[in-house]
């Protein structure tokens, strides 16, 4: 059984690695090998959004179809492929978050960070609003909001974070706890500042 799922753990990996060449059929069976945690965290991003047209599952195939139809992609390894999905989970997000304000309903689409990430009570943000913070953070290191993307979108452990962004794992321990006290004291404040690694 082991032989087999490292088999398939290589079979899934070569096709990550030429991605822009390999059939449709050929990327949905990584998408299946890593589905039931793209799903995880996407429920966790819609948890308490009954009102939501998106739902769990409709969010990892509107990702899955985004990531088919980039044609330049140069992944590496299984890692490399969660982080670009949980930037494309991200993108999902925040176009169904305009699109929800574009017909001006009045509520609008939040994410939910639970006690894993800042280590206490369950916090809400406004998609919106998450996406402005973000901008900000990127303009003072882009790399942070690779890392939050990483473990917040994609739900990449350290190591799978480590190897995604080329660092090691404490370098992600410690960074990602800067990241995480940036935005709290820039939901709780309204203001930025520059995080120091």
């Amino acid at each position: 059984m082991a032989d087999s799922n490292d088999n398939r753990g290589g079979e899934i990996t070569e096709i990550i690695q030429h991605w822009s060449s390999v059939s449709d059929d050929a990327k949905g069976r990584v998408v299946a090998a890593l589905y039931e945690q793209l799903r995880r965290n996407a429920a966790s991003h819609l948890r308490g959004e009954a009102h939501v047209d998106l739902q769990p599952t409709s969010l990892v195939h509107e990702a899955y179809d985004r990531l088919v139809n980039i044609s330049r992609i140069d992944l590496n390894s299984r890692s490399h492929f969660l982080g670009l999905a949980g930037r494309v989970m991200r993108q999902v997000l925040v176009d169904e978050a305009r699109r929800r304000r574009a017909q001006k309903r009045d509520v609008g689409l939040q994410t939910q960070f639970t006690e894993k990430f800042f280590g206490e009570e369950v916090q809400y943000a406004d998609i919106l609003e998450l996406e402005e913070m973000l901008g900000e953070l990127e303009q003072i290191d882009p790399l942070y909001v690779s890392l939050f993307e990483a473990r917040a979108f994609a739900g990449m452990t350290v190591e799978e974070t480590a190897v995604s962004l080329g660092m090691s794992a404490s370098t992600v321990k410690r960074r990602w706890k800067v990241v995480l006290a940036w935005l709290r004291i820039r939901m709780e404040s309204g203001q930025g500042g520059e995080p120091s690694p």
